[in-house]
């Protein structure tokens, strides 16, 4: 499931890149998951597919924490969700 949602947007930064201009700013709203107890870095992974892409760079504005309610986590490491923004 995992490899297929990164090969699914692969295929969208690809696309993004072919259509949009050089100086294009673009945002999307992620957050990190560990699911079965295993982090994935969300943002890390989404941004380097875009660099890879072709487009310049990226950076990640966390706006909050997430899963902190419980404490039945399989992770140890803290969640968060912010906007990936991504430059031509």
């Amino acid at each position: 499931m995992i490899a297929t949602y990164f090969l699914d947007l692969t295929k969208v930064w690809i696309a993004l890149r072919r259509v949009t201009s050089d100086d294009v700013l673009i945002c999307f709203v992620v957050g990190d998951s560990a699911p079965y107890g295993v982090y994935i870095p969300v943002e890390r992974w989404l941004g380097d597919l875009a660099v890879n892409a072709g487009f310049k760079f990226y950076n990640f504005e966390k706006l909050r924490d997430r899963n902190v309610k419980w404490k039945n986590r399989k992770h140890k490491v803290p969640l968060h969700e912010g906007r990936l923004w991504v430059n031509g």
